[in-house]
């Protein structure tokens, strides 16, 4: 694919190259050029305009990207956001299933977990609050399967990414005593990746709900653990106990790198989110555009047909089409056995044609007696109409008396009877 820029639009422009060909193959294979329709080309050569930040250019992220679409990716034109929206829905339907199914398990898992530990009292408040995600999850899964979720896909996974979040701060208020700091940060990572990973959603909608999230859980994780450091225990009243400044100078060194992981985790989920947003985007466009190359191909193929079918009898045009898509077919560079050109080589020289022997065959030659006479006293038009009519009247006499046209010279019209198909009479 070749690409020309010139007053800042591209013009494309597709060749087929064949396959490495050694030096004798060369000279009788050549290249294929498709040349595309005006209205496929302007279409294709439209792409999306370079979107600029505090005056630096940014690089496009996808074709016909939209401004300012790196940070809320899309098309530069609603009929072909609104066609690749219909496309992918089904693959972000199961993405979306896959995600409730994930949450389901593991909600299945802490279920299991609380109501065997039997740990505090409060272990029961979890257990219904992870009942009501169970629930909650059937209901999404159900969704999935009905045109609701269609008409409403952001509004039900934000508040699946909502529901979880609370869930996840939830079970760090209950559950001191049953997970370290450590198992609270990891579902918190944990739930952060699924959002921006799994559940299908706008960038900015994912980096507003995680943002809060990771805020609202890293706050309440430091209360949590000033409180527990401020219980009195065995432990603590002994001689090697800390000190209220070293203590509060590891906690807040705990604090910073907790910071600094939530940091790149969330760089790291806005990287996934983003590149797999463009790469869905690009195939989309390189699919539409493959799609527009093989109907003009097909349009292009009915057209050779027809001009084929209207100079040549069914039979021979039917022979030659035969033929050539056989040839296609079976063509292969590395099959072809080496063979050199040369000048007295006919089969180098002309295409493979066919001749039959018929017998019983008539070829009429009709021609207007005076014609040259006669078409000094007309004019252009006059002569283009006489032929006209004259020539359609030859050609309903060869449909009645079953004649196959042949060609038309000047005023000469020829035409042969009992070829290609044989007659009797």
């Amino acid at each position: 694919m070749s690409e020309s820029t010139s007053n800042h639009r591209r013009s494309t422009s597709f060749t087929t190259m064949p396959p490495v060909l050694t030096d004798s193959q060369k000279g009788s294979v050549e290249d294929i050029q498709i040349s595309l329709a005006p209205y496929i080309q302007s279409y294709l050569t439209q792409t999306g305009r370079r979107p600029s930040c505090c005056s630096v250019m940014l690089p496009v992220a996808f074709e016909r990207a939209a401004p300012r679409s790196w940070f809320d990716p899309r098309f530069d034109s609603p009929v072909l956001e609104g066609q690749f929206q219909s496309s992918v829905f089904p693959q972000i339907r199961l993405k979306f299933r896959f995600a409730l199914f994930y949450i389901l398990l593991c909600s299945l898992v802490w279920l299991f977990y609380f109501l065997f530990d039997g740990g505090p009292t409060q272990y029961t408040l979890l257990t219904v609050s992870i009942g009501l995600i169970l629930v909650f999850g059937l209901v999404g899964m159900w969704l999935t399967h009905t045109d609701v979720y269609r008409a409403h896909t952001n509004l039900i996974s934000s508040t699946c990414a909502i529901l979880l979040c609370l869930f996840s701060l939830f079970l760090l208020l209950f559950t001191d005593e049953a997970l370290s700091p450590l198992g609270h940060f990891s579902i918190c990572i944990e739930v952060v990746m699924l959002i921006y990973t799994i559940i299908p959603l706008p960038l900015w909608l994912c980096c507003t709900i995680t943002t809060v999230y990771s805020v609202c859980f890293e706050v309440l994780s430091f209360f949590c653990q000033l409180h527990y450091d401020q219980q009195p225990s065995v432990e603590s009243q002994g001689p090697d106990r800390f000190d209220g400044d070293s203590t509060g100078n590891f906690v807040y060194k705990i604090v910073t790198i907790r910071v600094l992981i939530q940091l790149c985790v969330h760089i790291l989920g806005v990287h996934i989110l983003i590149m797999t947003v463009v790469r869905m985007r690009g195939t989309f466009m390189k699919v539409g555009q493959n799609l527009l190359v093989r109907r003009q191909l097909e349009m292009e193929k009915q057209l050779k047909e027809k001009m084929i079918h209207s100079m040549m009898p069914p039979k021979v045009a039917d022979l030659l089409l035969k033929e050539s898509g056989s040839v296609v077919k079976g063509m292969s560079f590395d099959q072809c056995p080496p063979r050199r050109a040369t000048p007295s080589d006919l089969k180098s020289l002309f295409r493979p044609f066919h001749m039959n022997s018929m017998d019983n065959v008539s070829i009429l030659f009709a021609d207007i007696v005076g014609f040259t006479k006669m078409s000094s006293t007309k004019t252009a038009e006059q002569l283009v109409e006489i032929l006209n009519d004259l020539f359609e009247r030859f050609d309903d006499l060869c449909l009645m008396n079953g004649c196959e046209k042949i060609s038309t010279l000047g005023d000469c019209y020829y035409c042969v009877s009992g070829c290609p198909e044989p007659r009797p009479d």
